[in-house]
């Protein structure tokens, strides 16, 4: 929309205090707390990076900011945008007493420019849109995706694992990911969780890298480089996306993604200038040696070189009992230490997280990332030799030593299944599979000739 111009009327109407109705106060919702400025159906020009959102008082865990709700009449300038959501019904959220509360549906954004734009133009990021160059479709580098021929399944339902029309409409709406945690995620627009945005992404880009015709793979391409312009948008606004459990990762891909494809240094290097900028996947992986509990470890427990670092490693030495509740570095001493709850049971914060909701869902999106030798842009290449870890490793050694510390007895379980590495999560985890076996030793090419090292060696 070219301005300046005012909004004077949104469908659906948003509500303001007593228009809301009946309101929620129970778990992580407190509506309570915000008298006389409860909302639905928000809307907010110019959306801040802070964590917070103002589209709904239902957003849970203390993430709602009532200032961030427009009243309307909205007057808009060029340079500004203008989110608006579509609230949940109370009876589609009021069961849920903990912190994963979706009370949007949908959202929808508005920019406003100075003059009009070629028909091909990506809408201007909803954050920092003062900032965000109005990029053309007609200058996507096309030529930096592959052509690999797709792998055939055994189960020719599988092959591949949904079509790209329906990854396209996957990306089709706009990925809110302005409030902590997700809490602000349209549930009809995109995943709440990071390991599903991780998976989503991770699969929707290794099919773009396979021979499809180029008409076929536009929908998908252009709705994921839009979301990577979005993310960007939300890191100059001051988003950051630190580990914690499996919540924040699938951010640094489609930022980079959409960097290579619109050749953009500053989508290429994110984190130039931004020195509070994290990305889970980084944060959670690192090369020996590593310090624990005043001691340094070169290697994980069962000898690896690349270490999963924990739940939440940005918070050891900030958090009191950061050990005690399980979020610490326990890759790297036996499960004999791992910590126990006062009542003699598991804490599987750590160990849950590493073989649950983020290993299993990062191997799509590496994979990619390596197919695109985006190694270099990625610039932390103990996420790449983690993954290789995970598809690789014989992880037999610490499974035997759970079973005599009277942990999780996975040595029954089959490799390939959940709580075993190799195990990939994901509707199209068999697919990525195949992809992996085909064509992780086998990578295309790179443009400087250089030889990239076999997956079962990079760990070690």
């Amino acid at each position: 929309m070219v301005g300046p111009t005012t909004i004077t009327a949104i469908d659906p109407k948003p509500l303001w205090g007593d228009a809301v109705g009946a309101t929620i106060h129970q778990g992580a919702v407190r509506e309570n707390n915000y008298p006389g400025k409860t909302a639905r159906n928000g809307s907010t020009r110019n959306p801040l990076g802070n964590g917070k959102a103002g589209y709904d008082s239902r957003i849970p865990s203390e993430r709602y900011d009532s200032s961030q709700f427009a009243h309307l009449p909205i007057n808009m300038a060029p340079g500004d945008s203008l989110v608006s959501t579509i609230s949940r019904p109370n009876e589609l959220i009021k069961h849920f007493s903990g912190d994963h509360v979706d009370p949007l549906s949908n959202a929808s954004v508005l920019a406003c420019l100075e003059k009009p734009v070629p028909t091909d133009a990506f809408r201007p990021s909803y954050v920092d849109t003062k900032n965000s160059p109005v990029y053309l479709a007609r200058n996507l580098r096309r030529d930096l995706l592959r052509k690999l021929p797709r792998p055939k399944m055994s189960n020719p339902k599988l092959d591949p694992p949904a079509t790209l029309e329906d990854y396209a409409r996957g990306v089709q709406r706009v990925w809110l990911d302005q409030a902590e945690m997700g809490f602000a995620a349209p549930t009809e627009n995109m995943p709440h969780y990071g390991q599903i945005m991780a998976q989503q992404l991770g699969e929707a880009t290794l099919l773009l890298n396979t021979d499809y015709s180029a008409e076929e793979k536009e929908p998908l391409l252009v709705g994921i480089v839009q979301i990577g312009i979005d993310f960007y948008g939300l890191a100059r606004g001051g988003m950051t996306w630190p580990a914690h459990g499996g919540i924040y990762s699938g951010r640094k891909w489609p930022i980079l993604f959409a960097g290579l494809m619109l050749d953009d240094e500053g989508m290429k290097s994110p984190k130039t200038g931004r020195p509070k900028l994290r990305f889970q996947e980084d944060d959670q992986t690192e090369f020996g040696p590593v310090t624990v509990q005043g001691k340094a470890y070169e290697r994980s427990f069962s000898g690896s070189r690349v270490i999963f670092m924990g739940h939440s490693p940005y918070r050891i030495g900030v958090l009191e009992n950061h050990w005690e509740k399980g979020w610490g570095v326990i890759d790297v001493v036996p499960p004999s230490e791992w910590p126990k709850r006062p009542d003699g049971g598991d804490v599987l914060a750590s160990f849950g997280y590493r073989r649950a909701n983020t290993s299993p869902g990062w191997v799509g999106q590496a994979l990619a990332a390596r197919m695109m030798h985006a190694e270099p842009l990625w610039n932390h290449d103990a996420f790449f030799a983690y993954v290789d870890r995970w598809m690789t490793e014989d992880d037999s050694k610490q499974n035997e030593a759970m079973k005599e510390a009277s942990w999780r007895d996975y040595t029954k379980v089959k490799l390939g299944r959940m709580g075993r590495q190799g195990y990939i999560s994901g509707p199209g985890a068999a697919w990525v599979g195949k992809m992996w076996e085909t064509y992780r030793n086998n990578l295309p090419p790179a443009p400087d000739g250089h030889k990239d090292p076999k997956a079962e060696d990079t760990w070690k």
